[in-house]
């Protein structure tokens, strides 16, 4: 049996800690430069750390993103603040968008 047959990747939600699909989650990267970004590809070099593609999980729609932002911030094992977690959001909206286009064509 190869690899892929028998097989599915699955990876923890830093937040939650629920297992799911790899391909069900959503992955930051602390890149080496030492910046957080949002990985498209899922093969991005740095330390990563992946998130539900729950809104709330990443505290873009909450008001106390701290206890969100503290696990991520953990795993990457760098400081997150309010602008990374703003271009995070719309890197994350933009790419959830362009997924649901996809899905219709």
């Amino acid at each position: 049996m190869s690899q892929q047959e028998g097989r599915i990747q699955t990876r923890t939600c830093v937040v939650c800690r629920e297992r799911r699909q790899r391909g069900k989650l959503l992955r930051m990267v602390k890149i080496p430069e030492g910046q957080v970004v949002f990985d498209r590809t899922g093969r991005m070099n740095g330390r990563g750390a992946y998130v539900c593609a729950d809104a709330d999980h990443w505290g873009a729609n909450r008001r106390s993103a701290s206890i969100d932002r503290g696990r991520l911030r953990h795993a990457l094992k760098t400081e997150i603040d309010d602008s990374t977690v703003n271009l995070l959001a719309e890197a994350i909206k933009l790419h959830t968008t362009e997924r649901l286009n996809q899905q219709g064509n």
